[in-house]
């Protein structure tokens, strides 16, 4: 199977290539939107950019910032309160948010640049079409997964900092740059409306290019928006057709495995490369996030990501999740591709001999703040040495959107349209899974049985956090398993300091649309 490359060289990030080779043509010199959309190799290259957009770790567009993906969109991990960082943990349990957070201040303008490519090529696809250059199939795809992946960057943005501007077309000389903030409600609203149109132009699946967004990625979009907006005998509806498309891999363990990148699970991710290293040439296909959740005895250092002890001791017995979501002190790492006793020890190593573990129980591994504890869904790639060492980037890929998530979605939608059986259906598919057979039946109310199961499911992964924004109760349940105390409004992420510096009006009351 080949995969997609997202590779930004021209115009609107324009990238060439779709397999396993790219071709990247550096003159740029009088491109317009007239000669990128005058072919299909290049209007195939402008969408391929969107994606490029979502990867934002080195390199790219001028003025953009870097580490994206690591210290952004992973880090949103901090706020379930299962991982926190290296620093302060003041603002995660307060949820008074410091304006300057690195999460917002690379967020915006990272989500705004690609929600900007969608859009110009929104705009001239369809003239593209009307005059021949594209032909209607090909065309009417492009389009679908246009609007998905400007979903894509809606859903975050308003999912944690909810009101946001919403702009769906190319910003003209004519146009006020200075745009308000509209509701949240506006935001699903508008992806409910891109998503049912995406559902009929995507294909379910790619014969050759792997790694592009596909009907079933609109279908869990489109269920997400709608639980959103509280329709959830739509989210339901929605949620279900996906069903016979795709399914559960067989072993938890091994969704995060280097070998299964775009696995039958994964609706979502992100592409990296695995043959990268620390070089001036370095492209923006390559992620440190496996140096970054590494111990800083082998890697060398580190930020965020760090598992606590709580969430290690939060699984139940039996439950196969927790081993390959998270270890502790003395303990193995369970891929049979990654021995620690390989690694370099660096100077701050606190054992004398090797062990092929992390750390012990009597002499656990916490030095540079670390608690002892380490996140196994991103350290998957044996290849990086962390972050002291000659190769610190890894070639896993970011999964953002599976099935598994969508079944315990379907979960919430049914309880909340009144049919537990339907949910408690979809939740035995993802625990048994999780039990390697048959599990036991959960106890308790719904919405508890519901939130342990996001948790242990998605945890450290990097839809969790709006998920749990998502159910509408997130207050209830940081105040239930953690004794934080915030509310509904207080668990929304202030927009970045810059952004409101340069555009006042997002201090402004949110305009609705009416959409």
């Amino acid at each position: 199977m080949k995969k997609i490359k997202f590779y930004a060289v021209a115009l609107l990030a324009m990238s060439y290539g779709c397999s396993d080779e790219f071709v990247a043509d550096t003159k740029t010199d009088g491109l317009s939107d007239e000669t990128v959309f005058s072919s299909e190799s290049t209007a195939v290259a402008s969408v391929t950019g969107i994606y490029d957009a979502f990867q934002g770790e080195f390199g790219g567009q001028a003025g953009l910032p870097n580490e994206y993906n690591t210290k952004s969109i992973f880090t949103l991990n901090k706020f379930t309160q299962d991982f926190i960082g290296n620093g302060n943990q003041d603002e995660l349990t307060s949820f008074i948010i410091n304006a300057n957070d690195e999460v917002m201040g690379k967020m915006w303008p990272i989500h705004y640049n690609g929600i900007g490519r969608a859009n110009s090529v929104l705009a001239n696809l369809q003239p593209a079409i009307d005059e021949g250059n594209i032909g209607e199939e090909l065309g009417s795809r492009l389009i679908g997964e246009s609007l998905v992946l400007r979903a894509f960057f809606y859903y975050y943005l308003s999912s944690t900092m909810g009101a946001v501007p919403l702009i769906t077309k190319p910003t003209g000389p004519s146009d006020d740059f200075f745009a308000p903030r509209n509701t949240q409600d506006n935001i699903f609203r508008q992806i409910v409306i891109d998503m049912t149109d995406a559902v009929n132009r995507l294909p379910w699946s790619y014969d050759e290019e792997r790694g592009r967004v596909s009907k079933g990625t609109a279908y869990a979009m489109l269920g997400n928006a709608h639980m959103w907006l509280r329709e959830y005998e739509e989210a339901v509806a929605a949620f279900e057709a996906l069903e016979g498309n795709f399914s559960l891999e067989e072993n938890f363990f091994d969704i995060h495995a280097l070998f299964n990148k775009n696995g039958k699970e994964s609706l979502f991710e992100l592409q990296f490369d695995t043959e990268s290293d620390l070089s001036w040439n370095r492209n923006d296909e390559t992620t440190f996030l496996t140096s970054f959740t590494m111990p800083n005895e082998i890697g060398g250092g580190g930020f965020g990501g760090l598992p606590t002890e709580a969430f290690f001791n939060s699984f139940e017995d039996g439950d196969l999740r927790r081993i390959a979501s998270v270890i502790g002190p003395g303990e193995e790492h369970p891929d049979e591709n990654i021995d620690i006793s390989s690694y370099e020890r660096g100077s701050n190593s606190q054992l004398e001999t090797p062990l092929n573990t992390a750390g012990t129980e009597i002499e656990p591994w916490t030095n540079g703040g670390r608690t002892g504890y380490f996140g196994i869904k991103q350290w998957r790639d044996p290849a990086p040495t962390g972050w002291g060492g000659p190769r610190i980037f890894g070639g896993s890929n970011h999964i953002w959107l599976r099935y598994g998530e969508v079944l315990l979605s379907l979960a919430e939608a049914a309880h909340k349209s009144g049919d537990d059986t339907k949910a408690m259906n979809a939740i035995m598919r993802v625990r048994n899974r999780a039990w390697g057979g048959s599990a036991p039946a959960p106890t308790g109310s719904m919405m508890d049985i519901i939130f342990d199961e996001y948790r242990h499911e998605l945890g450290g992964e990097f839809s969790l956090w709006p998920v749990l924004r998502r159910t509408g109760d997130v207050s209830g349940y940081l105040s239930r398993k953690f004794g934080i105390t915030t509310t509904e409004e207080g668990a929304i992420l202030p927009i970045p300091r810059n952004q409101v510096d340069i555009n006042p009006r997002l201090l402004e009351p949110a305009v609705d649309l009416g959409i």
